[in-house]
C-alpha cells in the first residue's frame, strides 16, 4: 500500500547505490525517519517481489537486527522510496571518525550481522550486498543490517562501480548471489572494521586473536564451497571467540536480539573519546535521531558565507521557566589539527549531543556523541568549515555558536 510519507520538509540524507535517501520528522508522531528513494517506477511485478520480501522479513526483524522498511510511500514530485528507521550512522562513518573498531566491537558486531543474516537465510531472502555501507548503528547503539533482498537490485542495477571491493568473486564474475556471497560480504565488513580497509589479504593486527582471524579468513575464502557452511555456522564460532575473550564481549544466545550489558560496563568502546553499547531496546534512538534530522538543515549559501538556518520540524528551545533554568552549552576547546578538529564544550545539565558540520563543497555531516562532551571530527586540510554542538534532553533542542574554522564565515 502506497502512503504519504509525512507532512513535513523531507532534507537529502546521502546518496546510496540504488537510490537517495531522504530524512524527515513525522508531525503526528514525531518520530524522524528515512526515505530511500527509488531511481525509478516500480512496475508490478518488482512491487509484489518487494511485497513479499518484505513479508519474509517482518517475523525475523522481530527477533533479530535487521532493519526493515516499513513500506512504500509516494512523494510529492510523483517518486516512490522505502519508508523505514532512521539511523545514526553507518559502520563506514564510524570508521572514518575513529579508525578501527577494537576486537571486542568487531566480534560482537560480526554475532549481530551473522545473527541477521541467519535469521533471512533461514526466512529465504537473501541479503544480494552486505557491504559497510548498509551497516547502521540505531542511536543507542545497537548495530543493524540493511538494504534485504534481491528485487530492487535486479530491477535497479547499480552497475560495477558499486563497493565491488566488497563483493564476491562470483558475484563480480557473473552476478552470482546467494547466501554463500552473503558470507563473503559479511567477512569484507568484518575486515573493514579490524582494518580500515577494504579485503586485500588477511587481516593484520597484533592484537587479533587467530580464531578471530581465521573466521574472517574463511568468510573471504574466494572459492564460495570453502567458505562456512551458513551464518549461523559463523555466528557460533564467533561467540565462541567472544566466550574465550577478556569479557569485554558478551556471548548472546542464537537467534534472540542483542541483550544489554549489566550496568556499569558498555560492549562497544568506539574509539578513544566515546563510549557506547549493543542494545535490544530502542527506546532514545527517537531522541537523538531528531538531533541528526536537526543538523540535516545545516546548508551552506556560499564558500565564505556557511548558512545555518533553522530546522523546520523541530521545535527551538523553549523560553525557560522560572522553576527550570535555562540550560548552558558551550565550547570550551577547539583544535585545528589538519585532518581532525578536536572539540570540546560544557554543559550544565547532562544532554545528547551531535556535532553538525558544514563544508564549503556543499556537504552535510552530523556525528553522535551521545553523552561524551569531547569528539574528534575528521575534516579536509585545506577546506572551510562551520561546526556547532547540538544537545537535546528528549524536550529541548539547545545550541552552541556556529564556530567558524579556517576563515569561514559563518551564520545562522
Amino acid at each position: 500500500m502506497t502512503t504519504d510519507p509525512a507532512d513535513g520538509e523531507l532534507v537529502p540524507l546521502g546518496d546510496g547505490t540504488v537510490g537517495n535517501v531522504l530524512a524527515g520528522v513525522d508531525s503526528a508522531t514525531g518520530e524522524a525517519f528515512a526515505v530511500k528513494v527509488l531511481p525509478g517506477p516500480l512496475d508490478r511485478r518488482t512491487r509484489a517481489g518487494l511485497d513479499a520480501e518484505l513479508h519474509a522479513l517482518a517475523g525475523p526483524a522481530e527477533r533479530a537486527p535487521i532493519l526493515l522498511a516499513r513500506g512504500v510511500v509516494e512523494l510529492g514530485d510523483g517518486r516512490h522510496g522505502l519508508r523505514m528507521e532512521l539511523c545514526s550512522q553507518s559502520l563506514p562513518e564510524l570508521v572514518a571518525a575513529f579508525g578501527p573498531l577494537s576486537v571486542a566491537d568487531s566480534v560482537a558486531l560480526g554475532i549481530a550481522l551473522a545473527d541477521a543474516l541467519t535469521a533471512a537465510h533461514e526466512a529465504g531472502v537473501v541479503h544480494g550486498s552486505v557491504t559497510p555501507g548498509n551497516v547502521l548503528f540505531r542511536a543507542d547503539g545497537e548495530p543493524v543490517l540493511a538494504d534485504f533482498g534481491t528485487t530492487l537490485r535486479r530491477a535497479f542495477p547499480a552497475g560495477p562501480a558499486s563497493s565491488p571491493e566488497f563483493r564476491a568473486p562470483e558475484t563480480v564474475r557473473d552476478g552470482t548471489v546467494d547466501e554463500r556471497s552473503d558470507l563473503y560480504g559479511l567477512g569484507a565488513v568484518l575486515h573493514l572494521a579490524l582494518t580500515g580497509s577494504p579485503p586485500s589479504d588477511a587481516p593484520q593486527r597484533d592484537d587479533l586473536p587467530s580464531a578471530f582471524g581465521q573466521v574472517v579468513g574463511a568468510l573471504l575464502a574466494e572459492n564460495p564451497a570453502d567458505r562456512p557452511a551458513g551464518a549461523a555456522a559463523v555466528a557460533g564460532r564467533l561467540r565462541a571467540v567472544a566466550a574465550a575473550g577478556d569479557g569485554t564481549v558478551t556471548p548472546q544466545p542464537a537467534g534472540g536480539p542483542i541483550a544489554p550489558q549489566p550496568a556499569g560496563g558498555p560492549l562497544l568502546v568506539f574509539g578513544p573519546r566515546r563510549r557506547s553499547r549493543l542494545r535490544a531496546a530502542r527506546g532514545p534512538a527517537v531522541v537523538l535521531a531528531l538531533v541528526a534530522v536537526a543538523a540535516l538543515l545545516f546548508r551552506l549559501n556560499q564558500p565564505d558565507d556557511l548558512d545555518i538556518p533553522a530546522a523546520p520540524g523541530v521545535a527551538p528551545a523553549a523560553a525557560p521557566e522560572p522553576s527550570r533554568p535555562a540550560v548552558r552549552l558551550e565550547l570550551a576547546d577547539l583544535t585545528d589539527r589538519g585532518d581532525v578538529i578536536d572539540l570540546a564544550w560544557r554543559s550544565s545539565e547532562p544532554l545528547s549531543f551531535a556535532i553538525l558540520l558544514a563544508g564549503e563543497d556543499g556537504s552535510t555531516r552530523t556525528f553522535l556523541a551521545q553523552r561524551a562532551t569531547s569528539y574528534s571530527v575528521p575534516v579536509d586540510p585545506v577546506a572551510k568549515y562551520c561546526l556547532l554542538v547540538q544537545g537535546t534532553n528528549g524536550v529541548d533542542i539547545y545550541s552552541t555558536a556556529p564556530e567558524p574554522i579556517r576563515g569561514a564565515v559563518c551564520k545562522q
